[in-house]
């Protein structure tokens, strides 16, 4: 279990950050979400650009983090993954997180503001692809997306190993989406990961439409 020592200042910079939250409430933003399948327990409405701009004008902070994240509103919980400490994350504190959020969105922002930094995310990865959970290999899959679009310095083995982690099946939209998002990005990775994409693909795609999907997709990719 953490440990958390309070203090003050901490507290204060807290107070700060949600008050500002809570200007930013949009009943309208909030009502289209809801369209969207967006329903959280705890939402004011307000746009990811806003959120950024706050978590971006404050240190980053542990404590800080886990008060954002426990007060328990989408936007709270947003903010707190950009100030958190990538380096203070442990396996605990991303079990929790993991079973707190509620929806793609939280999943996407997780993803892009922290779990991209950790540490040691090239060993959580091929955990989270081997779990079984789409939460968790739906942020691995992003995370490789990502890393195929602006790390230069990984090389072409790294995708490739990837690659042999991804689903035969999906269970789950969302993981489908984000697999066929990444597809896309990591065959730019060079001839050979390109075609042992297109091998894997072409080959799934014959009796499973999602990969079929998956596959038309690609074809538009390697023609732009």
């Amino acid at each position: 279990m953490d440990f958390f020592i309070d203090n003050q200042e901490t507290e204060n910079l807290f107070q700060e950050i949600f008050k500002k939250i809570q200007i930013l409430r949009n009943g309208e933003t909030h009502h289209e979400m809801k369209k969207f399948g967006l329903n959280y327990q705890h939402s004011l409405g307000a746009t990811i650009v806003n959120l950024r701009e706050i978590g971006n004008a404050f240190p980053k902070d542990h404590l800080l983090a886990h008060k954002l994240w426990t007060k328990g509103f989408r936007e709270s919980k947003i903010v707190a993954t950009i100030v958190e400490e990538p380096q203070k994350v442990n396996d605990e504190q991303l079990e929790r997180w993991f079973a707190e959020m509620d929806s793609n969105e939280l999943l996407e922002q997780a993803s892009m503001n922290l779990f991209q930094y950790l540490p040691k995310i090239k060993t959580l990865l091929p955990l989270w692809m081997k779990s079984g959970m789409p939460a968790k290999q739906a942020c691995a899959v992003m995370i490789v997306g990502r890393m195929a679009m602006n790390q230069k310095k990984e090389n072409e083995e790294f995708y490739m190993d990837f690659v042999d982690l991804l689903p035969v099946k999906f269970e789950d939209a969302y993981l489908q989406k984000q697999v066929k998002r990444s597809l896309g990005k990591m065959v730019r990775r060079g001839e050979l990961v390109a075609n042992k994409i297109l091998v894997l693909v072409s080959r799934l795609q014959k009796t499973d439409e999602d990969w079929k999907d998956i596959w038309e997709d690609l074809q538009y990719e390697l023609q732009l």
